[in-house]
């Protein structure tokens, strides 16, 4: 019987590598994925914003589930913003961010979230977010940096890991 329970639990850890290894792997290819759509030109000049939605499998559903405000931002800035790349407005993010399964992201909530974002550790000089000239937000180099350790400290991938086990 004890034999039994340690191939179960060899097998258990074996499963549980090859899943935070296939997150890993997903993790390069939406990094690939926003470093070409940043990277691609439209061959005509835009005259007109069109709002524009990217089917996800069912199990996005849950992509901003897990996280702060903050960081659910980060990551949205991260994957490339809005359509072709283009800055989002607080509106658009906290859209997303609910659509993707955060509850606390209302309106008023990644506002208050951005105003930090940008005002309060912009005293600090670390600001990590700025408003681009149509009023849309985006990461600065501070913020991109905040996403990279994030996404790859021991918090987030256990909090990822407790997700996709449930």
């Amino acid at each position: 019987m004890n034999n039994t329970i340690n191939h179960y639990e060899e097998t258990m850890r074996d499963l549980e590598l090859r899943r935070a290894t296939c997150l890993q792997e997903l993790t390069k290819l939406d990094q690939a994925i926003s470093a070409l759509r940043a990277t691609m030109t439209v061959s005509q000049p835009v005259t007109e914003t069109v709002a524009v939605h990217i089917a996800h499998p069912s199990d996005w559903k849950q992509k901003y589930a897990n996280m702060s405000v903050r960081w659910a931002i980060l990551k949205l800035l991260a994957g490339g913003g809005g359509p072709l790349g283009r800055p989002m407005k607080s509106a658009e993010i906290a859209e997303e961010l609910t659509g993707g399964g955060n509850e606390k992201a209302s309106k008023a909530t990644v506002s208050a979230v951005i105003s930090d974002m940008v005002k309060k550790r912009q005293e600090l000089e670390r600001q990590e977010v700025e408003q681009s000239e149509d009023g849309g937000y985006r990461l600065t180099e501070t913020g991109k940096h905040a996403w990279n350790a994030i996404e790859h400290s021991s918090k987030y991938v256990n909090r990822a890991l407790s997700a996709t086990t449930q």
